[in-house]
């Protein structure tokens, strides 16, 4: 599927058919579509995820998720989940990390880069090295580096022809579980499968106006959007016919009484 497109078609599915079980190629290509995300100073241990797949794990354990994301129905449908987990400790390699970039001609002398420059400012300035000052910045960097990573395993999960979407849980009943030690926090939790819902889920989500949302030059001075390139995105499938569709409460109707739920 061409970006655009992918873009415009991702939706947080909610209803799965939980009789059919994942491909495990697609769910290493989610993967692996997240490990090449932008990281901040390489320090790419930071976000890690626990891929839980219901068809090989025990059913107590199974049914303990599903409790601890709030017994959401959609938790209990998807058969694969992937725990997304902010890793504090992956922080302590940045030094090395940031060695290997030098190494791989990504940062360059030219811009001042060496092992000297890492030693003397990077890693005592805590705009750099988030361990060197207010750890709630460390904490808030590291949130948007896993939202980094998550993002791109949501639109990789679309082009692989799954549905997809984020719920939230209990963390403490999460890290218990799964085995997690204290330094990793579960963030968001992505669940993978085929739909059960049609791929469009009603037609794309309402959002606010564009110049609502970016600024040009100041803020409050809206970045003004130009009909031609909503008409291309609209070509290319970016932009897609809003919801409710239709059809759409026919479907709900339909879904409730496959899965017993109330309308």
């Amino acid at each position: 599927m061409e970006f655009k497109k992918v873009v415009g078609t991702r939706r947080s599915i909610r209803y799965y058919q939980p009789w059919r079980p994942v491909d495990e190629a697609k769910i290493q290509k989610v993967l692996e579509a997240a490990r090449l995300q932008s990281q901040h100073g390489n320090a790419q241990l930071i976000r890690k995820a626990v891929v839980v797949i219901r068809d090989e794990t025990p059913e107590q354990t199974w049914n303990a998720l599903v409790e601890a994301l709030y017994n959401q129905p959609a938790a209990a449908q998807a058969p694969v989940h992937v725990y997304w987990t902010i890793d504090m400790s992956g922080w302590e390699n940045l030094r090395d990390e940031l060695l290997k970039l030098i190494e791989a001609g990504a940062l360059t002398s030219s811009y001042g880069w060496s092992e000297q420059f890492v030693d003397d400012v990077v890693m005592k300035t805590p705009d750099f090295n988030v361990l060197a000052g207010d750890m709630r910045f460390a904490e808030w960097l590291s949130a948007i580096e896993t939202g980094l990573a998550i993002g791109s395993a949501l639109l990789a999960a679309v082009d692989e022809g799954l549905g997809t979407g984020m719920l939230t849980g209990k963390r403490d009943r999460i890290r218990e579980l799964l085995g997690m030690p204290e330094h990793a926090t579960p963030a968001q939790v992505q669940l993978l499968g085929y739909p059960a819902e049609d791929r469009e889920a009603g037609g794309q989500r309402p959002r606010p106006d564009f110049e609502q949302l970016y600024f040009r030059g100041t803020w409050g001075t809206s970045f003004e959007r130009d009909p031609e390139v909503v008409r291309e995105l609209t070509e290319a499938g970016a932009i897609q016919e809003a919801a409710p569709l239709h059809w759409r409460k026919a479907e709900v109707r339909a879904l409730a009484g496959l899965f017993g739920l109330p309308e």
